[in-house]
């Protein structure tokens, strides 16, 4: 079953934690308050959850929200 950009945002307003209508997926992290410590945690998250190994350096370009969403997405949806 594919991984979905809707299961990756509800698994990162439930790691963070955050309202999930709050995460606009244009926004940067920084402007949605989200450390990257934050983020380690979802990191974590998505490979119990998903089973997708994401390393920290795979987010070197990621700017907004959604470059890092379709970067779990991209991992996620290759095996």
């Amino acid at each position: 079953m594919a991984v979905t950009a809707d299961q990756v945002l509800d698994l990162i307003a439930k790691e963070v934690p955050t309202d999930r209508a709050r995460l606009d997926p244009a926004a940067s992290l920084d402007e949605l308050d989200i450390a990257s410590l934050d983020m380690i945690s979802v990191t974590f998250a998505l490979e119990d959850q998903f089973g997708v190994v994401v390393e920290q350096t795979d987010f070197a370009h990621a700017k907004t929200l959604q470059d890092f969403v379709d970067v779990v997405l991209a991992k996620a949806n290759a095996a």
